[in-house]
Protein backbone atom coordinates (compact mmCIF):
# COMPACT_ATOMS: atom_id res chain seq x y z
CA UNK A 1 0.00 0.00 0.00
CA UNK A 2 2.57 2.27 0.83
CA UNK A 3 4.73 1.85 -2.67
CA UNK A 4 1.13 2.19 -4.12
CA UNK A 5 0.63 5.45 -2.54
CA UNK A 6 4.30 6.72 -3.43
CA UNK A 7 3.54 6.31 -6.76
CA UNK A 8 0.31 8.28 -6.96
CA UNK A 9 2.16 10.84 -5.39
CA UNK A 10 4.75 10.48 -7.66
CA UNK A 11 2.25 11.01 -10.66
CA UNK A 12 0.65 13.62 -9.33
CA UNK A 13 3.77 15.84 -8.68
CA UNK A 14 4.85 14.86 -12.69
CA UNK A 15 1.39 15.90 -14.04
CA UNK A 16 2.05 19.02 -11.75
CA UNK A 17 4.89 20.24 -12.73
CA UNK A 18 3.52 19.30 -16.63
CA UNK A 19 0.49 21.44 -16.69
CA UNK A 20 2.73 24.02 -14.61
CA UNK A 21 5.29 23.82 -17.68
CA UNK A 22 2.38 24.81 -19.98
CA UNK A 23 1.50 28.12 -18.37
CA UNK A 24 5.13 29.53 -17.56
CA UNK A 25 7.85 31.10 -20.01
CA UNK A 26 7.59 31.44 -23.50
CA UNK A 27 4.66 28.90 -23.17
CA UNK A 28 2.73 31.60 -20.94
CA UNK A 29 3.54 34.11 -23.66
CA UNK A 30 2.39 32.20 -26.57
CA UNK A 31 -1.04 31.43 -24.65
CA UNK A 32 -1.65 34.89 -24.11
CA UNK A 33 -0.65 35.87 -27.98
CA UNK A 34 -3.21 32.58 -28.71
CA UNK A 35 -6.40 33.94 -26.60
CA UNK A 36 -5.90 37.40 -28.18
CA UNK A 37 -5.97 36.33 -31.61
CA UNK A 38 -8.77 34.27 -30.61
CA UNK A 39 -10.76 37.26 -29.30
CA UNK A 40 -9.43 39.44 -32.39
CA UNK A 41 -11.39 36.14 -34.31
CA UNK A 42 -14.88 36.61 -32.14
CA UNK A 43 -15.34 40.22 -32.52
CA UNK A 44 -14.02 40.42 -36.29
CA UNK A 45 -16.67 37.16 -37.18
CA UNK A 46 -19.50 39.72 -36.39
CA UNK A 47 -19.01 41.98 -39.20
CA UNK A 48 -17.88 39.43 -41.54
CA UNK A 49 -21.13 37.88 -42.76
CA UNK A 50 -19.67 36.58 -45.92
CA UNK A 51 -16.54 35.20 -44.72
CA UNK A 52 -14.26 36.75 -46.59
CA UNK A 53 -11.64 37.20 -44.22
CA UNK A 54 -9.81 34.84 -42.55
CA UNK A 55 -9.68 36.42 -39.21
CA UNK A 56 -13.03 34.86 -37.75
CA UNK A 57 -11.04 31.52 -37.82
CA UNK A 58 -9.16 32.43 -35.65
CA UNK A 59 -11.67 31.51 -32.81
CA UNK A 60 -11.55 27.96 -33.67
CA UNK A 61 -8.05 28.03 -34.80
CA UNK A 62 -6.08 29.25 -32.03
CA UNK A 63 -6.22 26.66 -29.03
CA UNK A 64 -4.81 24.32 -32.11
CA UNK A 65 -1.76 27.06 -32.34
CA UNK A 66 -1.39 26.50 -28.63
CA UNK A 67 -1.63 23.08 -28.54
CA UNK A 68 0.38 23.03 -31.44
CA UNK A 69 3.51 24.91 -30.13
CA UNK A 70 3.22 23.25 -26.77
CA UNK A 71 4.21 19.73 -28.74
CA UNK A 72 6.33 21.45 -30.52
CA UNK A 73 8.31 22.58 -27.83
CA UNK A 74 8.97 19.41 -26.55
CA UNK A 75 11.30 18.89 -29.89
CA UNK A 76 14.03 20.65 -28.19
CA UNK A 77 13.55 20.18 -25.13
CA UNK A 78 15.58 17.55 -22.76
CA UNK A 79 14.01 15.02 -21.24
CA UNK A 80 12.65 11.14 -20.97
CA UNK A 81 9.91 9.23 -22.85
CA UNK A 82 7.28 10.04 -19.62
CA UNK A 83 7.64 13.56 -20.13
CA UNK A 84 7.42 13.27 -23.51
CA UNK A 85 4.29 11.07 -23.10
CA UNK A 86 3.21 13.54 -20.56
CA UNK A 87 3.32 16.86 -22.99
CA UNK A 88 1.61 14.31 -25.44
CA UNK A 89 -1.21 14.06 -23.52
CA UNK A 90 -1.25 17.40 -22.25
CA UNK A 91 -0.92 18.89 -25.76
CA UNK A 92 -3.72 17.16 -27.14
CA UNK A 93 -6.19 17.44 -24.23
CA UNK A 94 -5.09 19.98 -21.35
CA UNK A 95 -3.42 22.81 -23.84
CA UNK A 96 -6.31 23.47 -25.78
CA UNK A 97 -8.97 23.81 -23.18
CA UNK A 98 -6.44 26.52 -21.52
CA UNK A 99 -7.05 28.79 -24.83
CA UNK A 100 -10.68 28.29 -25.82
CA UNK A 101 -12.10 28.38 -22.12
CA UNK A 102 -11.01 32.24 -22.08
CA UNK A 103 -12.12 32.51 -25.62
CA UNK A 104 -15.45 31.14 -25.20
CA UNK A 105 -16.00 33.28 -21.83
CA UNK A 106 -15.16 36.31 -24.42
CA UNK A 107 -17.87 35.14 -26.44
CA UNK A 108 -20.19 34.37 -24.22
CA UNK A 109 -20.25 37.83 -22.86
CA UNK A 110 -19.59 40.24 -25.97
CA UNK A 111 -23.20 38.30 -26.94
CA UNK A 112 -24.98 39.01 -24.01
CA UNK A 113 -25.19 42.61 -25.04
CA UNK A 114 -27.87 43.40 -27.26
CA UNK A 115 -25.21 45.96 -29.83
CA UNK A 116 -23.61 43.01 -30.10
CA UNK A 117 -26.24 40.99 -31.29
CA UNK A 118 -27.56 43.83 -33.65
CA UNK A 119 -24.48 44.41 -35.13
CA UNK A 120 -24.41 40.81 -36.23
CA UNK A 121 -28.17 41.26 -37.62
CA UNK A 122 -27.26 43.76 -39.21
CA UNK A 123 -24.10 42.43 -41.08
CA UNK A 124 -26.22 39.45 -41.91
CA UNK A 125 -29.53 41.46 -43.51
CA UNK A 126 -26.44 43.26 -45.58
CA UNK A 127 -25.69 40.03 -46.85
CA UNK A 128 -29.15 38.69 -47.97
CA UNK A 129 -30.13 37.52 -44.66
CA UNK A 130 -26.71 34.86 -44.53
CA UNK A 131 -23.88 35.05 -42.06
CA UNK A 132 -21.01 32.73 -42.40
CA UNK A 133 -19.80 32.46 -39.13
CA UNK A 134 -22.84 33.39 -37.12
CA UNK A 135 -25.76 32.07 -39.04
CA UNK A 136 -26.35 28.74 -36.58
CA UNK A 137 -27.25 31.64 -33.90
CA UNK A 138 -25.81 33.03 -30.93
CA UNK A 139 -26.96 30.10 -28.70
CA UNK A 140 -25.43 26.90 -31.14
CA UNK A 141 -22.32 29.29 -31.86
CA UNK A 142 -21.95 29.77 -27.97
CA UNK A 143 -21.54 25.82 -28.00
CA UNK A 144 -20.17 24.75 -31.13
CA UNK A 145 -17.34 27.05 -31.15
CA UNK A 146 -15.80 25.48 -27.99
CA UNK A 147 -16.33 22.05 -29.27
CA UNK A 148 -14.84 22.86 -33.01
CA UNK A 149 -12.00 24.58 -31.10
CA UNK A 150 -11.03 21.35 -28.81
CA UNK A 151 -11.12 19.05 -31.86
CA UNK A 152 -9.17 21.25 -33.90
CA UNK A 153 -6.70 21.66 -31.01
CA UNK A 154 -6.41 17.83 -30.39
CA UNK A 155 -5.62 17.51 -34.00
CA UNK A 156 -3.31 19.70 -34.48
CA UNK A 157 -1.05 18.66 -31.48
CA UNK A 158 -1.23 15.20 -32.11
CA UNK A 159 -0.46 16.54 -35.96
CA UNK A 160 2.44 18.36 -34.87
CA UNK A 161 3.82 15.64 -32.36
CA UNK A 162 3.82 12.68 -35.57
CA UNK A 163 5.17 14.82 -38.28
CA UNK A 164 7.79 16.87 -36.52
CA UNK A 165 8.09 16.62 -32.80
CA UNK A 166 8.72 12.84 -32.66
CA UNK A 167 10.67 12.91 -36.41
CA UNK A 168 12.90 15.14 -34.44
CA UNK A 169 13.47 13.47 -31.22
CA UNK A 170 14.30 9.99 -33.33
CA UNK A 171 17.53 11.97 -34.60
CA UNK A 172 18.13 14.48 -31.97
CA UNK A 173 17.78 11.89 -28.82
CA UNK A 174 16.71 8.42 -29.90
CA UNK A 175 17.50 7.35 -26.50
CA UNK A 176 14.04 9.12 -25.47
CA UNK A 177 11.41 8.12 -28.34
CA UNK A 178 13.01 4.39 -28.61
CA UNK A 179 12.95 3.63 -25.03
CA UNK A 180 11.28 0.54 -24.10
CA UNK A 181 10.48 -0.66 -27.46
CA UNK A 182 11.97 -3.18 -29.72
CA UNK A 183 14.13 -0.85 -31.66
CA UNK A 184 16.54 -1.49 -28.32
CA UNK A 185 16.95 -4.78 -29.69
CA UNK A 186 19.25 -3.56 -32.84
CA UNK A 187 23.00 -3.27 -31.62
CA UNK A 188 24.95 -0.43 -31.73
CA UNK A 189 25.23 2.95 -33.68
CA UNK A 190 22.50 1.02 -36.27
CA UNK A 191 20.04 1.54 -33.25
CA UNK A 192 19.84 5.52 -33.82
CA UNK A 193 19.34 4.98 -37.38
CA UNK A 194 16.94 2.62 -37.40
CA UNK A 195 15.00 5.01 -34.86
CA UNK A 196 15.26 7.63 -37.45
CA UNK A 197 13.97 5.50 -40.26
CA UNK A 198 10.56 4.64 -38.18
CA UNK A 199 9.66 8.10 -36.73
CA UNK A 200 10.77 10.30 -39.80
CA UNK A 201 8.88 7.47 -41.84
CA UNK A 202 6.19 7.69 -39.94
CA UNK A 203 6.02 11.73 -40.00
CA UNK A 204 6.40 11.62 -43.77
CA UNK A 205 3.72 9.21 -44.41
CA UNK A 206 1.06 11.21 -41.93
CA UNK A 207 2.00 14.71 -44.00
CA UNK A 208 1.74 12.64 -47.15
CA UNK A 209 -1.34 11.39 -46.40
CA UNK A 210 -2.52 15.01 -45.40
CA UNK A 211 -1.46 16.23 -48.33
CA UNK A 212 -3.40 13.76 -50.57
CA UNK A 213 -6.58 14.17 -48.51
CA UNK A 214 -6.27 18.47 -49.36
CA UNK A 215 -4.82 18.11 -52.87
CA UNK A 216 -6.64 16.77 -55.60
CA UNK A 217 -5.69 13.33 -57.10
CA UNK A 218 -7.10 9.84 -56.69
CA UNK A 219 -5.19 6.32 -56.11
CA UNK A 220 -2.03 5.86 -56.39
CA UNK A 221 -2.31 4.25 -59.69
CA UNK A 222 -3.35 7.81 -61.19
CA UNK A 223 -0.02 9.02 -60.16
CA UNK A 224 1.58 8.63 -63.60
CA UNK A 225 -1.39 9.94 -65.34
CA UNK A 226 -1.76 13.04 -62.71
CA UNK A 227 1.55 13.73 -62.88
CA UNK A 228 1.75 14.17 -66.74
CA UNK A 229 -1.04 16.51 -66.18
CA UNK A 230 0.60 18.58 -64.01
CA UNK A 231 3.68 18.52 -66.33
CA UNK A 232 1.12 19.76 -68.97
CA UNK A 233 -0.90 22.57 -67.56
CA UNK A 234 3.33 23.95 -66.55
CA UNK A 235 4.13 24.08 -69.80
CA UNK A 236 1.36 26.30 -70.06
CA UNK A 237 2.09 28.43 -67.50
CA UNK A 238 -0.41 27.20 -65.17
CA UNK A 239 0.06 25.67 -61.92
CA UNK A 240 -2.81 24.17 -59.73
CA UNK A 241 -1.92 23.93 -56.31
CA UNK A 242 -4.31 21.08 -54.80
CA UNK A 243 -3.20 18.81 -58.00
CA UNK A 244 0.31 19.59 -56.78
CA UNK A 245 -0.43 18.76 -53.42
CA UNK A 246 -1.71 15.11 -54.28
CA UNK A 247 1.73 14.68 -56.08
CA UNK A 248 3.41 15.40 -53.26
CA UNK A 249 1.50 13.79 -50.95
CA UNK A 250 1.56 10.63 -52.58
CA UNK A 251 5.30 10.46 -53.12
CA UNK A 252 6.17 11.43 -49.50
CA UNK A 253 3.54 8.52 -48.75
CA UNK A 254 5.58 5.75 -50.66
CA UNK A 255 9.10 7.45 -49.35
CA UNK A 256 7.50 7.18 -45.55
CA UNK A 257 6.43 3.38 -46.01
CA UNK A 258 9.49 2.43 -48.01
CA UNK A 259 11.29 4.33 -44.91
CA UNK A 260 9.14 3.01 -41.96
CA UNK A 261 9.62 -0.37 -43.31
CA UNK A 262 13.03 -0.65 -43.57
CA UNK A 263 13.48 0.38 -39.85
CA UNK A 264 11.03 -2.37 -39.26
CA UNK A 265 12.88 -5.26 -41.22
CA UNK A 266 16.15 -3.99 -38.99
CA UNK A 267 14.17 -4.79 -35.83
CA UNK A 268 12.63 -8.06 -36.91
CA UNK A 269 16.62 -8.69 -38.12
CA UNK A 270 17.64 -8.33 -34.37
CA UNK A 271 14.98 -9.84 -32.47
CA UNK A 272 15.78 -12.78 -35.06
CA UNK A 273 19.08 -12.78 -34.08
CA UNK A 274 18.70 -12.40 -30.33
CA UNK A 275 15.96 -15.52 -30.57
CA UNK A 276 18.21 -17.55 -32.33
CA UNK A 277 21.03 -16.67 -29.91
CA UNK A 278 19.00 -17.61 -26.56
CA UNK A 279 17.77 -21.00 -28.24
Amino acid sequence: MTELSDDATDDAHLWREEIRSLVSGANLVVLIAVIALGVWGVFDSMTDADGDRVWGTLVVVAPGIYAGWCMLEASWRSGDMTSLLLRLVSACLIAPLLALIPIAVVQAIAVAFPGVRDTIAQAAAQNTGFHYFWDEGVVSQLYLVPIAGYAIGACIGLGVALIITLPVLSIRSPGVVSAGSHIEKVDGARRSSTTAFVFVGLGITVLGIALWAFGEGGSILEFPEDFGRLMNTLSHGYFHWDQAMWLIGAVLVVTGVLSMGWGCVRVLTARVRENGFAA
